[in-house]
């Protein structure tokens, strides 16, 4: 099966254009973060990856990247609104800097309205996990703002294995046997220093 793919990457998108439906049809994460937390996101994109997930990773994007550095705010919502558009879930990745952000917000809210309230058009009530907050290792263990108490919270490496079974619809057990992604007492996992494998 194909690893999950970065649907910001031009030649990722492209694969996933044309590949069959089995890619088609598995869940798309776009990736929110603050840019501080960059390193941290990458490693959690890895992890998504690799349990054959699909997400959106704005680094590659060319058209957003563009819009950066032309600073144009107009374009760079766009491509933030149509990343979202494309994406099945939402992935808010957390830590104290988030609070500064300028952007994650603004995310937040157009997700919340382009993902959750689709799904409830589409009469799918149970969605809440479609608009999650993963809370880095520096805030695992600290109340959240009220605007983040709205989604379905992530708090560690046991409760991302948990989330990933949901979205993907493929118990945690099986997924680790596979080696799709690793059990939260594992002896070096890949996330041991981004969040807390306790929770």
């Amino acid at each position: 099966m194909v690893k999950g793919l970065n649907k910001a990457e031009t030649l990722d998108k492209l694969f996933w254009l044309i590949e069959s439906n089995n890619v088609k049809e598995r869940p798309c994460v776009f990736l929110s973060h603050k840019k501080e937390d960059k390193n941290e996101c990458r490693k959690i994109a890895e992890y998504l990856k690799e349990a054959e997930i699909d997400y959106y990773l704005d680094e590659l994007d060319e058209d957003l990247q563009q819009a950066a550095a032309q600073g144009n705010p107009e374009l760079i919502t766009e491509s933030i609104k149509k990343g979202i558009r494309e994406s099945t879930h939402m992935l808010v990745v957390v830590s104290e800097k988030t609070y500064r952000s300028e952007w994650v917000p603004f995310e937040i809210g157009y997700g919340h309205s382009a993902i959750l309230d689709k799904g409830l058009e589409e009469g799918i009530k149970d969605n809440k996990i479609k608009l999650s907050v993963l809370t880095l290792k520096d805030i695992s263990e600290k109340t959240l703002p009220d605007y983040l108490q709205v989604a379905y919270i992530i708090r560690g490496t046991k409760s991302l294995n948990d989330y990933i079974s949901k979205i993907t619809d493929i118990l945690e057990k099986s997924l680790i046997n596979e080696t799709k992604i690793f059990s939260n007492n594992q002896i070096s996992h890949p996330l041991d220093n981004v969040l807390n494998w306790k929770l």
